[in-house]
């Protein structure tokens, strides 16, 4: 009986362990996608600049976190390790989310030259 309960207590605390890095996992990569889309928006406007915006989200959530890109993608990322307690075990979590800036009006316009360049073709 002693073997089987040192079995459960094995079984009981990994799977909390699994669900606790489960749940940060997806915290992190949730705060992630707000940023990174929240940066995107930001930079649609030629004076915004959605890396720095993007930062701004993410400020004060942990050091792990890091913003990078351009006034067309912004990229964010996270990489921290969670202790096991258990044979000086590590579990690395790590993600990076990229999300473009699209600026509508310019898109638009490509779209509308496009078509009067393809009629134009086709019209003589």
């Amino acid at each position: 009986m002693a073997l089987l309960s040192g079995i459960w207590l094995l079984v009981i605390f990994a799977s909390l362990l699994l669900l606790i890095g489960t749940h940060m996992r997806i915290q992190d990569t949730a705060s992630l996608a707000e940023a990174a889309v929240y940066g995107s928006s930001s930079g649609v406007s030629k004076s915004g600049n959605g890396v720095e915006e993007a930062a701004k989200r993410l400020q004060g959530k942990g050091d792990y976190f890091s913003v990078s890109g351009s006034n067309r993608e912004i990229t964010a990322s996270f990489s921290h390790t969670i202790r096991i307690p258990f044979g000086n075990l590590r579990w690395q979590q790590s993600e990076t989310l990229k999300s473009k800036v699209i600026r509508p009006v310019l898109f638009i316009e490509k779209v509308e030259k496009a078509r009067n360049l393809v009629q134009g073709l086709k019209s003589p």
